[in-house]
């Protein structure tokens, strides 16, 4: 983060920083930023690029700290979305021929028209990478040769393939604020829901679906799937052993979706889920359950863009 100016409402600068944008931070936060190491300020800056918040606060800064990236695919296609809202479809942009270790700010990939110079930089914050090396490799090895999103028309001018236009039309909203709930649909457990998972979820800023309170046509299996791609995290709550939930876990899993562990305290775990870091909830202590459930979700997401009632 670079050049910065006194911003006077709410005790804050406005920065200027070539990887992040611009963006106001409080006096605090700026403190603790100077006191993290260089990946922690990638994680800052990767945070500040997705959550867009209005003033960067201290709390702001620790919640990137402890942050989870987003899935591969989510990477990409954060990627991509930036990349699309530099260049108009079938423009050419190139890529540097070895970027090396010299300052990550310095390398410009210039715009076809030559009105725009589109840097790297941005792109290593979009796509929550560590160097500019796996910049590259996001570029490169997964949206061109992987994906199939952007497409190699020399050795180092690259443009959107039709592939990758289609794909960011069909997800034109962009990343979805909805987080999905799997869990036993009895009523030994609807407090949970009532109490903990719902309001935990609408505090940290996103959307409560449960299917079973969602209208739909034909089966059920079938609206589940479709919320599940649909969503942008999912909370999986074992209590009462049910197949299904273990089902749209593990598919949330393949996805690429953040999943969120819950279970009763006492109930038993399948092996294949006790290695991932659970929340145990108690019935008389569900004030902790959603306090603890709405600081995983910011933990690894991020506050989310719905503001809570």
């Amino acid at each position: 983060m670079q050049r910065q100016s006194p911003f006077s409402r709410r005790d804050a600068y406005q920065c200027h920083c070539p990887q992040c944008g611009e963006f106001k931070i409080s006096r605090s936060a700026q403190v603790n930023l100077h006191r993290s190491d260089y990946g922690e300020r990638q994680k800052i800056s990767a945070w500040v690029v997705q959550n867009k918040p209005e003033v960067v606060s201290t709390d702001d800064v620790e919640r990137a700290i402890v942050s989870l990236p987003p899935s591969l695919l989510q990477r990409a296609e954060q990627m991509l979305r930036f990349i699309a809202s530099c260049f108009p479809p079938g423009a050419l942009f190139s890529l540097p021929d070895s970027p090396g270790t010299a300052d990550i700010g310095s390398y410009a990939i210039p715009v076809a028209t030559g009105e725009h110079v589109y840097y790297l930089k941005r792109l290593q914050a979009y796509g929550w990478n560590q160097s500019m090396g796996e910049t590259l490799f996001m570029l490169t090895e997964v949206l061109c040769n992987e994906m199939g999103l952007l497409v190699s028309q020399n050795n180092h001018d690259y443009q959107i393939s039709p592939k990758g236009l289609l794909y960011l039309e069909g997800r034109r909203e962009g990343p979805s604020s909805v987080g999905f709930c799997a869990m036993w649909f009895s009523p030994e457990v609807h407090a949970l829901w009532e109490e903990v998972i719902s309001p935990a979820v609408i505090a940290a800023g996103y959307a409560p679906l449960r299917i079973d309170e969602q209208p739909h046509n034909g089966k059920i299996d079938d609206a589940i799937v479709a919320a599940i791609r649909a969503a942008r995290f999912v909370v999986s709550d074992f209590t009462g052993s049910r197949g299904g939930v273990y089902y749209e876990a593990g598919f949330a899993h393949g996805l690429g979706l953040p999943v969120i562990f819950m279970c009763r305290e006492g109930d038993e775990l399948h092996f294949d889920v006790r290695q991932y870091n659970c929340i145990f909830w108690k019935p008389d202590e569900l004030d902790l359950a959603r306090e603890r459930l709405k600081n995983r979700i910011l933990a690894t997401l991020g506050q989310g863009p719905r503001l809570p009632n």
